[in-house]
């Protein structure tokens, strides 16, 4: 699973990182990184994939390995989650209990990601294609390649990068799925990583050649040895380190903690999830993983904490619903021509679309690691408009384009969606 445990390498990595992380400029850099193109036409190339038709109204939303068969609030969840707008489960739990796991996955007709070892059991399944979308080709082999002293040569570079290799040549239907760690997804990872088979930076690229999409997890909410890097603006970093590695128009899928991810640290709260999602969006992903696992000092653990923590549960079904209304917005290319600055010094991150015959402006305070915790601000945002009016969606108001600028308030993490 996407792992919650660190090891010292990786705290010390963490902690570099964030003391040697600059602060950047007021508006965000990362979304303009990301591709020109609309993303969806990259899924067309997978006739079993994800999005097949590359339908614009379709923005992916995912769950980290998930029973589809277990039962919450009397209901099995792979229904459930279907209902608060989770369309996708990464993972499948490969053991002695597939078949029962398959079985609720069927009933509930929910749709997944499952390990690559069932990839002749799917490719016999015809009757139920549309329920395999992709294969999960492995969970964080950047930290796994070297855990402690020892020393696992399945999760070098190369050695995923022939075993995705080889589910693609014998289904080329379906792409392939990494999530990766904080080597791979945080600023610094380079420090402490293990077993360099060429360079770190060859290897990251090799990493993610693997991967038709790819993730990395990193909980900056809950982290329990975050230092500086707490707040929603670590999760945008992870998408910007990552494009560096996966270029410009590879799916980057967003990965937020819905509980209590490591042993220690602190427990998400609802507001603190949304801010975190929007954060990845900001800067350029193209799709929501969610980790909904729990871990306590005492060693309890608990896997589905989307669906049994009540408030969450509705937090996150309103952020998707969200998401899915503005699915053609997130889907069109990024456009240039958008900066955004605050009046005290708060960094703002903004996406610029165009879509459905109009332009959009999306825009979010943001932290760093000398502002960390973001604030409330005025926000100029400079757009390719000289005047008119944009309407604020989903807030029931509008406000002026004046000589080329929007000007406007922000809460602490608030995002504000402009149409004009």
């Amino acid at each position: 699973m996407a792992r919650a445990r660190l090891g010292l390498l990786a705290a010390v990595a963490l902690l570099t990182a964030g003391c040697t992380a600059e602060t950047g400029p007021q508006s965000s850099p990362g979304a303009s990184t990301g591709s020109t193109a609309p993303v969806v036409d990259y899924y067309k190339k997978w006739a079993n994939g994800p999005n097949p038709t590359g339908d614009p109204a379709l923005f992916p939303i995912n769950v980290w390995m998930q029973d589809p068969s277990s039962v919450e609030n009397g209901a099995k969840i792979g229904r459930t989650y279907q209902e608060i707008g989770v369309e996708f489960g990464l993972g499948l739990w490969e053991d002695e209990w597939w078949y029962l796991r398959k079985e609720g996955l069927l009933e509930t007709g929910w749709r997944v990601y499952p390990d690559p070892k069932r990839v002749d059991e799917v490719l016999a399944d015809t009757a139920h294609a549309r329920n395999y979308v992709g294969y999960l080709i492995a969970d964080e082999p950047d930290m796994n390649k070297v855990y402690g002293d020892v020393f696992h040569p399945d999760m070098q570079p190369s050695a995923i990068l022939a075993k995705a290799d080889a589910v693609r040549a014998k289904d080329p239907s379906r792409p392939t799925y990494l999530n990766f760690g904080v080597w791979m997804g945080t600023p610094g990872g380079g420090v402490g990583y293990g077993h360099i088979e060429k360079t770190y930076e060859e290897d990251m690229r090799t990493y993610c050649a693997a991967a038709d999409i790819a993730s990395a997890d990193y909980y900056g909410w809950t982290h329990p040895d975050r230092g500086d890097r707490v707040g929603a603006f670590s999760y945008g970093e992870v998408i910007d380190t990552m494009r560096k590695w996966c270029g410009p128009d590879k799916p980057l899928y967003g990965f937020v903690e819905t509980g209590h991810p490591h042993t220690h640290g602190e427990i998400i709260t609802p507001d603190q999830v949304e801010s975190a999602v929007w954060n990845t969006i900001l800067h350029g992903a193209t799709g929501i993983n969610y980790f909904a696992h729990s871990f306590y000092t005492e060693g309890k653990g608990e896997y589905s904490s989307v669906l049994t923590r009540p408030e969450i549960t509705a937090k996150v079904k309103e952020v998707n619903a969200r998401l899915k209304s503005l699915a053609p917005v997130l889907n069109a290319a990024n456009r240039p021509g958008v900066t955004a600055k605050s009046d005290n010094g708060v960094p703002v991150s903004v996406l610029h679309k165009e879509a459905e015959g109009a332009r959009w402006v999306l825009a979010q305070t943001d932290g760093s690691t000398s502002l960390p915790r973001s604030g409330s601000a005025r926000v100029e945002i400079t757009v390719p408009v000289d005047s008119g009016t944009a309407t604020v969606v989903d807030e029931n108001r509008s406000v002026p384009i004046e000589n080329g600028k929007i000007v406007d308030d922000f809460g602490a993490y608030q995002v504000h969606v402009y149409r004009f």
